[in-house]
């Protein structure tokens, strides 16, 4: 028995920008289920937001707006595997880098190649993959299938459309708390 999140409403797809040929068909494979899921309903937005392979860790991306949306959202993640039980680690990793040659130094974040979030009609934060739930991975495809046969078996009850849940692979008995804090979706327009 698993428990259920609801079914989000909005789904953002991260991408990591110029990445080797070796990368590019999961990419590919990743835009291609986006683009199924688009259509589906009760998905109503799709966002793409592009990243790279590591980003600084600074007090200066407040005056870069693409800087500060992945910082915001990379925080996102980190509060809802704490509040979920689920790791990040070792997809999405905290670094600290040192140079022996000039002894500056500075913290990263080292970022998957892809990553999938969900957000709920209110914006709170559903689900993040690729992460960790105990010994199982649960990657960006396991979700995809997961939301895509969830929309599919959307049911009508008395006339009206009624939101069904994506089932968790969480094990019965355990309590998923999923906090309430808000997150504004992905806006190109708000650059």
């Amino acid at each position: 028995m698993s428990n259920h999140t609801p079914t989000p409403t909005t789904v953002e797809l991260w991408i990591r920008s110029f990445t080797p040929t070796s990368a590019g068909p999961t990419q590919k494979r990743a835009l291609e289920r986006l683009e199924e899921l688009e259509s589906s309903d009760p998905i109503e937005s799709v966002e793409v937001g592009v990243w790279g392979k590591e980003i600084e860790q600074t007090d200066h991306a407040f005056r870069i707006p693409q800087l500060q949306r992945i910082e915001t959202r990379l925080e996102a993640f980190e509060r809802w595997a704490a509040s979920t039980g689920r790791q990040l680690d070792p997809f999405f990793r905290n670094a600290h880098i040192e140079s022996t040659i000039t002894g500056n130094s500075h913290d990263v974040w080292r970022l998957p190649t892809v990553a999938l979030a969900e957000f709920d009609e209110d914006g709170e934060l559903l689900h993040v993959a690729p992460c960790q739930a105990g010994e199982r991975t649960i990657d960006v495809f396991d979700r995809f299938e997961a939301l895509l046969e969830r929309t599919d078996r959307n049911l009508t009850v008395d006339g009206d459309r009624r939101r069904d849940e994506v089932t968790t692979d969480r094990p019965s008995g355990h309590t998923v708390s999923y906090g309430r804090g808000r997150i504004e979706p992905f806006s190109p327009s708000s650059d």
